[in-house]
């Protein structure tokens, strides 16, 4: 599947809002992604072949499902369980169950779905860091965020290298805003714990503290953000 990496999504989430920026990004191109294998071109040879090798992931399988297209998902199932049927076999000793057993477990190691989600990531991460070395005003963007989940805090700065000459620049700023990120999330949550003495309870909470169990669970595990 083609999809075309530029620099519109990059500009429309780099907005300053207090969520992941990559994280928005991630499920916009899931869902582009997703909603590719529901038209025409599932059918091609190349995409069926795709399919039928790597199948689904559970995520993937459950927004195919809740599309209207039942009969495009149906085809591609079928296509899929082509390769499930030759794994399953009556095995003549324990030797062959562990064998069949771990070949059927990986089953449902891949989706195709991911596997171009992946890809596409990859070369987001080494865009924002292009742009970050070519448009100027791109770093008061950066430094406007509050912050990114550690997953792509993480990748961001495996691929730092694009961002060339800039590259120790970036960086510094990407520990900028995360570290902020990550010490406000500490005193908010100390400020959670700490009300919770009889003591305080009369005293009221901030907002921050209100919303630090959600903002950690978005540190840690990524913003659930619904397009």
């Amino acid at each position: 599947m083609n999809y075309h990496i530029g620099t519109m999504l990059i500009d429309e989430n780099f907005d300053g809002k207090c969520d992941c920026p990559l994280c928005r990004i991630k499920a916009r191109v899931d869902q582009r992604l997703t909603e590719s294998y529901l038209g025409e071109g599932v059918m091609e040879d190349n995409t069926r072949a795709e399919v039928n090798k790597l199948g689904f992931c559970d995520h993937h399988y459950s927004l195919l499902f809740a599309s209207r297209s039942k009969l495009g998902l149906a085809l591609q199932i079928s296509t899929r369980l082509n390769t499930v049927l030759k794994e399953i076999k009556l095995p003549k000793n324990a030797k062959e169950a562990k064998k069949q057993g771990d070949a059927v477990l990986k089953l449902n190691e891949t989706c195709v779905v991911c596997k171009y989600l992946d890809e596409h990531m990859i070369r987001y991460y080494k865009t924002v860091a292009q742009v970050y070395q070519n448009v100027a005003s791109f770093k008061d963007r950066l430094l406007a965020t509050h912050g990114f989940c550690l997953e792509h805090y993480a990748v961001l700065l495996k691929y730092s290298s694009c961002a060339g000459g800039k590259q120790k620049e970036y960086l510094a700023d990407l520990y900028t805003v995360q570290i902020k990120r990550i010490e406000q999330l500490k005193k908010d949550v100390d400020e959670f714990t700490y009300h919770h003495d009889y003591r305080q309870v009369n005293n009221p909470l901030s907002q921050g503290a209100k919303d630090c169990l959600k903002e950690t669970s978005n540190l840690f595990y990524g913003d659930k953000f619904k397009i």
